[in-house]
């Protein structure tokens, strides 16, 4: 028995494994080194305040579970995050703070921040969650458009200073990229099971993603809109299923997608301890308080402030396409707090690192704000789009992870109220993925182009050896 064939099968599955753990192992060093240095948000300050709420738990009339500001607007899951890893590193409340004023000299003086130590304990949950949300989003890839899409995938995340900047702060992005990536792969992986099991499997099938969908909402509000999603993907499942009657089937999907929102919004409610009490009446007023806030933002902010669908995609693109992709024109311009290890202490930056491309011809303007590297982005992301269109229609995972993120996309570029950066998150990950995948795909023609003359003399010389064999 001729065996080289499979061993050479073997060796090419290992050595694609030991190149997405590699890349996944790059990914993990990006997001934790330099942990301490990324650059301070004010929003941060909110969160570690707020993990104190971990000591409140189960305590009747902490701050916790009142009717306040804070706990109508932020999400339990990062500050519970916060209060776990500060709790493991040996401390039992958060540390107190006060921005201070930053000199002339870039000095901040009159500030009680964070040490790096503790600043550290605080993100690295944050840098974990990344993490995992690389690995699963390469799992997801890897059935969708193959080890190129996968490997490339997490050679973009690792390299995208936008992401690593936004995921490793200690606020909400992080835990709502991983629920959103999970319930991706998680609906994908139980497509045919809620087409074709039994009414016991598809039940419990369908509240687990509605549980995992309400981690979201609990994670970050705005992921609230994967209930719906949720609820149309597990609809369209069963009435596709080929097991029962067309009547039944229709009412099967509607039971087990109002099973999974109704586990989500229970899911949501548990784990947000301010609704413990008269839940329907304090989601209302969540609402309220939702639009009362991006009221007074965009009233405070006219600048960042976008009201027409036409300002919403144009800024979404331009950012997306020019700024925020690994590969991009920015200047990051603006005062950043962040710790300098060389002083050991705090300093202020007048502007960010500019990216290497600036001043290139890749970044001059092509048509209106399109640069030319933005037009390379949109062939490789229709690209990548076109990849894993065509692998829907036979891997669930490439269908759940287009039907997923083009929602989240698409409510995020029609609905943005700010063009604030880390709103731009989901366009810019699912950018990324999509770009990822173009690449792989693009460079697998190539090479396939530049191969088939030399594949097909290396055949033809093979036939006429059999031949004079013979």
């Amino acid at each position: 028995m001729n065996t080289s064939w499979y061993s050479r099968g073997v060796k090419s599955k290992l050595m694609r494994r030991l190149g997405i753990y590699a890349a996944l192992l790059m990914v993990f060093y990006r997001a934790v080194a330099g942990l301490a240095s990324v650059p301070l948000h004010v929003d941060e300050f909110v969160y570690i305040h707020h993990s104190n709420w971990l000591n409140d738990l189960g305590r009747s009339g902490a701050a916790v579970y009142q009717v306040s500001g804070d706990t109508l607007r932020d999400p339990p899951i990062t500050p519970l995050l916060i209060g776990l890893s500060l709790r493991a590193g040996g401390y039992t409340s958060a540390p107190a703070y006060a921005p201070g004023d930053v000199s002339s000299s870039g000095e901040v003086v009159g500030a009680y921040l964070p040490d790096a130590p503790q600043l550290w304990l605080i993100r690295f949950p944050m840098a974990a969650l990344f993490t995992l949300s690389a690995a699963l989003s390469a799992r997801v890839l890897l059935s969708a458009a193959g080890f190129g899409g996968a490997f490339v995938g997490l050679l973009a995340l690792a390299g995208s200073a936008y992401l690593l900047l936004h995921a490793r702060r200690a606020m909400t992005e992080a835990p709502m990229l991983l629920s959103l990536v999970a319930l991706i792969w998680a609906a994908g992986k139980g497509w045919d099971a809620l087409r074709r099991a039994g009414w016991k499997r598809a039940l419990l099938l369908a509240a687990g993603l509605g549980g995992l969908a309400g981690l979201g909402v609990a994670s970050k509000h705005n992921a609230a809109i994967n209930l719906v999603v949720l609820g149309g993907w597990i609809a369209l499942a069963r009435a596709w299923s080929d097991r029962q009657a067309a009547r039944a089937q229709d009412r099967a999907a509607v039971l087990l997608a109002g099973v999974a929102i109704l586990a989500g919004l229970a899911t949501f409610v548990v784990l947000t301890p301010i609704l413990h009490a008269a839940p329907a009446e304090r989601l209302m007023m969540m609402l309220a308080e939702r639009q009362h806030l991006l009221a007074r933002q965009q009233a405070a902010n006219d600048r960042f402030r976008l009201v027409s669908v036409e300002q919403r995609l144009t800024v979404s693109f331009q950012r997306v396409l020019n700024h925020y992709l690994p590969a991009n024109c920015a200047l990051n311009p603006g005062q950043q707090l962040f710790w300098d290890p060389n002083a050991r202490a705090y300093r202020a930056s007048a502007g960010g690192v500019p990216s290497p491309l600036v001043g290139t011809p890749l970044c001059a303007s092509l048509l209106g704000w399109l640069t030319p590297l933005g037009a390379i982005h949109v062939i490789l992301i229709v690209l990548g789009g076109w990849r894993l269109w065509r692998a829907g229609s036979v891997a669930p995972l490439a269908r759940a992870l287009l039907v997923f993120g083009g929602v989240n996309v698409a409510f995020t570029m029609l609905l943005i109220p700010l063009d604030w950066d880390r709103y731009h998150l989901l366009t810019v990950f699912f950018g990324t993925l999509l770009a990822a995948v173009g690449t792989a795909e693009a460079a697998r023609r190539l090479v396939n182009r530049v191969a088939a003359p030399w594949v097909r003399k290396r055949e033809s010389a093979s036939g006429s050896s059999a031949y004079r064999s013979k």
